[in-house]
């Protein structure tokens, strides 16, 4: 048995607020979606835009904040959906054994009146997300989701999670 078979994972805990937009285009339904960028963790994912909640920071605020960053989209908050939880055990990837918990406060948020629903751009510099789309909801499953897009997905009754 090595020691690092003996060693306690390190706890690790972070709470985030996301976005859920969903748009009708010409009769096609569809959501919005980030991508996580190839620096992060999931990287290539799609997620619903949003982030971790900064210390002090209320998480109707932090959605509003994040959802920019992200979309460049001004949003208002309209109400919780729902939260995602995800727990797992393992090493991240500085190889530190790690009991890790995503919490995810889901929101639904509808855009300022007068915003520009097609000319969305990655606002923040250095981000975990390098883009931004609206996907068809036939088209969603055939994405790799995050734990909190399939949240989002399940909620609004478009697919269930694959086993």
């Amino acid at each position: 048995m090595s020691i690092e078979d003996d060693q306690s994972p390190v706890l690790r805990q972070r709470i985030g607020a996301y976005g859920v937009l969903v748009r009708d285009d010409r009769g096609l339904q569809e959501l919005l979606l980030t991508r996580i960028s190839p620096t992060d963790y999931g990287a290539g994912m799609w997620t619903l835009p949003g982030g971790g909640i900064d210390h002090g920071e209320h998480p109707d605020d932090a959605v509003v904040r994040e959802v920019y960053e992200e979309t460049s989209l001004m949003v208002r908050v309209r109400a919780v959906h729902t939260v995602a939880n995800l727990h797992v055990i393992g090493h991240n990837r500085q190889g530190v054994l790690e009991d890790f918990q995503g919490v995810g406060i889901i929101y639904s948020v509808e855009p300022v009146p007068g915003s520009d629903l097609d000319r969305l751009r990655v606002v923040e510099e250095d981000s975990s997300t390098d883009l931004v789309e609206w996907v068809a909801f036939e088209q969603l499953t055939l994405r790799r989701l995050t734990n909190v897009a399939w949240s989002a997905v399940e909620l609004l009754g478009i697919a269930t999670r694959p086993d």
